[in-house]
């Protein structure tokens, strides 16, 4: 299992290196992470001679890049499509294995189930014809890809997407359960055996005084709040297909008066206290 950060970069986080991206790099080795994101963009835009740097700096430091890809999956012509996904391969193809990561990720990035600008069944058709060569390539690569969940879909269209799209897995964000209008449990569960990753975040809910009715989700330190993570955990590792695999990525977003070292402090407490995946 890898434990490495996701979001979010708080200015005292990123004090270690005027660069950016190592600043982010030397932070997860201050706090005994191993992984976080990069966008293609951001490798596309090196020279080789910063992705030799860049490679060597992970390599001696036991440390993991997990690539974010995406083109419009759903809206782009054949043609485009074909042009965007050999562009992906081909950086992948060059980058994996010096950036040493278990995975790669994309997420839909087309709208939200209930938006109605097309049937929730044709999205997913789209997508997955879309994801199919790229997620061949990632297998082949031993990286696999898995699809985000960002509150847009609920988990048994992403199941259906999964099992449409050979080598696909899902990187779940544990508290974008919520923000898709769905419990935690059965969908967790549900998810579960398709998990390859996570964006491991929590929210606080309260009850909402918007119009129309609902409920509100606050920030909080991981642990904090009612996604029941613990529980999570727990099966996570019952049902993931290969738990020692897992790519768990803390998303920590404290609530907003507390101070942001505390909240990683209390965040990073809560996770060590999870039992070690044997």
């Amino acid at each position: 299992m890898l434990w490495g950060y996701a979001l979010g970069w708080w200015p005292e986080f990123l004090t270690l290196d005027e660069d950016p991206l190592y600043a982010r790099l030397k932070f997860l080795l201050a706090h005994d992470l191993r992984a976080t994101n990069i966008k293609l963009d951001q490798l596309m835009a090196m020279t080789a001679e910063e992705r030799a740097r860049l490679g060597a700096f992970l390599a001696d430091n036991d440390l993991h890049l997990i690539p974010y890809v995406w083109y419009d999956y759903v809206k782009s012509t054949p043609d485009e499509a074909k042009q965007h996904t050999d562009e992906i391969i081909a950086v992948l193809t060059e980058c994996v294995a010096m950036l040493r990561t278990w995975i790669v990720v994309t997420h839909a990035g087309c709208g939200h189930r209930f938006d109605r600008t097309m049937p929730v069944g044709e999205k997913v058709r789209r997508l997955s014809e879309a994801l199919g060569p790229i997620s061949a390539a990632c297998h082949a690569l031993g990286a696999p890809l898995a699809i985000n969940n960002q509150g847009d879909f609920y988990v048994s269209d992403f199941v259906e997407l999964c099992e449409r799209t050979p080598h696909l897995g899902v990187h779940l964000d544990t508290a974008n359960i919520f923000w898709a209008g769905e419990r935690i449990h059965p969908a967790f569960e549900t998810i579960a055996p398709y998990v390859t990753g996570t964006h491991w975040r929590d929210e606080r809910v309260t009850i909402g005084e918007r119009q129309p009715r609902g409920v509100m989700l606050h920030n909080c330190c991981t642990g904090d709040g009612d996604v029941g993570l613990r529980e999570c955990y727990d099966q996570l590792v019952r049902l993931a297909p290969d738990p020692k695999r897992l790519v768990m990525e803390i998303e920590m977003f404290p609530a907003s008066e507390m101070n942001k070292t505390e909240g990683l402090e209390r965040s990073l407490a809560f996770v060590r206290s999870l039992p070690e995946v044997k």
